[in-house]
């Protein structure tokens, strides 16, 4: 006997109880199933496809570079002391190198004319945990682009940083690559957030027509929703096999009596 997902009691305190049975709602959401698919798939389709449309696809180059302060390079020997200044003057390189005068410069050197803004875009830089490394990476809609900015920058930085930051140097450890295929947008989570989306759209459709329909389909409904007894119950005639049995004997009597009154 199907009940109302929520019952609603009263225990011998007074005190108001809620009853939950989640087997209707998860009956109605298991016949809803393949709408619910049906609308993920087409939402993992839609982000996929507007991924490609709306967005363009990037291209990284990167090179790495190693920082250091100035008396490491004269001691044929360093301490622990030049080591931590070391890492501590990686974290104002960071910083130093997406500066203004430092990109605009990279960018000069290639010919390229571009606002700051748009190239502080384009440039970012993470500091290796706990070494004196640093990469830079170059993010651009162009994959030559990006590949000649990074070469700008690593050859034009280190003099830059030097003239910046006294007493320190910067030397290119891995230089820059070209891109040897596009960086983003991953297409991939794009469809898994349209799945996920479509699925909770979906979901929402289903709860929200489940519990906004109050009309009562069996006695369990009226138990679970008033918590009175049922006293009685009419059949649904039309449906009754027994009562079609028994129609079907009636218009048999009624007409072996009509011919006999014929006669």
């Amino acid at each position: 006997m199907e009940k109302e997902p929520i019952n609603n009691t009263k225990n011998e305190g007074g005190a108001r109880e809620v009853e939950i049975n989640l087997i209707p709602l998860l009956t109605a959401i298991a016949k809803k199933l393949w709408l619910i698919i049906l609308v993920a798939i087409i939402g993992m389709l839609a982000f996929r496809i507007g991924t490609k449309i709306l967005i363009k696809p990037t291209y990284l180059s990167s090179f790495t570079a190693f920082v250091n302060n100035k008396t490491q390079t004269d001691r044929t020997s360093i301490n622990n002391t030049d080591i931590q200044a070391s890492k501590e003057l990686v974290q104002t390189y960071s910083r130093v190198l997406t500066s203004n005068d430092v990109l605009v410069a990279s960018a000069e050197f290639i010919n390229l004319d571009l606002p700051y803004e748009t190239l502080s875009s384009y440039v970012t830089t993470n500091v290796e945990n706990k070494t004196q490394l640093i990469k830079v990476n170059v993010i651009t809609t162009n994959a030559n682009t990006s590949y000649k900015l990074a070469q700008a920058i690593a050859k034009t930085a280190p003099t830059h940083m030097s003239q910046i930051i006294e007493g320190s140097s910067m030397k290119i450890v891995d230089s820059p690559q070209p891109p040897k295929g596009k960086y983003g947008p991953n297409y991939f989570t794009a469809g898994l957030l349209g799945f996920l989306a479509g699925t909770a759209l979906a979901m929402a459709y289903v709860l929200i027509k489940y519990f906004r329909d109050d009309t009562v389909k069996s006695e369990g409904d009226l138990e679970g929703r008033y918590n009175l007894p049922v006293i009685g119950v009419i059949p649904n005639m039309t449906e009754t096999k027994s009562f079609n049995y028994a129609q079907n004997d009636y218009y048999q009597s009624y007409e072996t009596v009509k011919k006999e009154e014929d006669k």
